[in-house]
């Protein structure tokens, strides 16, 4: 909605990610549409984080570029999500720009700049990409994102049964699910990271908080690990919800209450440090 961004406070770009880290939401051709006609009103160009392009539970993915009409756009992809290899750490920037509306303003010259000055892939990654996108690899990633679906699927389930523990809507694609915390439900987790943290002190499952999100209330889970291994993860988290549920929640009584000055935030660091994809059992439950 433009309604509340003026054309003198507006930000450089608009951001895009679809499908989306950490919802899961597969924008359809009708709301990308509306975005394409927010940037056009407020002239500026879309940054569209595709990164994981094509990977949806069956509603068809449509690039933003194919809708931006005389929008510039900065599409983004990369190999390390939808070909599942985040060590690489190889991606790159396409941009569309139908109309010329970039013309003179150096954003080319820019970005091959940065791309000379930035430390980038070794040459063999970089060797191997044009063969990997020409390879028709459409069987093997029916697999993967049956496997995805299936995770996802299954941990929407499990939330449906956990006190406390909601989705706001089924995710679409990618290869996350995320949960609402009801931080009133739960003993000495006032705050997301605290629910994280002591998830993953008493259980060993990491899962990341919403705030690395702005999105405070919620933990993400990801969906890459064996359904084995997410039962697991699920069945300790079920464990820890139920020894920390509390019936009464409107009160403070019996919770553990920090000042900010208290607060310890350690946990987005360590699951920054993990990349958020080494999987949710860390090492056995601790004894209690």
């Amino acid at each position: 909605d433009s309604a509340g961004m003026s054309p003198a406070a507006s930000p450089p770009a608009i951001l895009i990610n679809n499908p989306s880290n950490p919802c899961g939401a597969v924008y359809s051709r009708e709301h990308l549409e509306d975005v394409v006609a927010i940037a056009k009103e407020l002239k500026l160009p879309l940054v569209a984080d595709e990164v994981y392009a094509g990977m949806t539970f069956g509603k068809r993915f449509v690039p933003l570029a194919e809708v931006a009409d005389s929008v510039p756009v900065f599409s983004v992809g990369a190999l390390s999500k939808r070909w599942l290899v985040p060590g690489w750490r190889l991606g790159w920037v396409c941009v569309h720009d139908s109309h010329d509306t970039l013309q003179g303003s150096g954003v080319r010259v820019a970005i091959n700049s940065l791309c000379q000055i930035s430390l980038g892939p070794s040459v063999p990654l970089q060797a191997a990409v044009p063969t990997i996108l020409a390879t028709d690899d459409s069987t093997w990633l029916a697999e993967i994102m049956g496997s995805l679906r299936e995770g996802a699927e299954f941990s929407a389930h499990r939330v449906s049964n956990i006190k406390g523990l909601s989705t706001v809507t089924p995710p679409e694609g990618a290869m996350y699910v995320l949960v609402r915390v009801d931080l009133d439900a739960f003993r000495g987790c006032t705050t997301d990271t605290l629910f994280a943290e002591e998830l993953l002190a008493e259980e060993s499952v990491l899962v990341l908080p919403g705030e690395c999100f702005k999105a405070s209330g919620f933990i993400r889970i990801v969906t890459t690990v064996p359904l084995d291994v997410l039962q697991a993860a699920w069945d300790r988290i079920e464990d820890f919800c139920g020894r920390r549920y509390v019936e009464t929640a409107s009160t403070d009584e019996g919770r553990l209450v920090l000042s900010e000055g208290q607060r310890q935030f350690g946990l987005p660091r360590v699951a920054s440090d993990l990349g958020g994809h080494e999987g949710l059992l860390l090492k056995p439950p601790p004894a209690r």
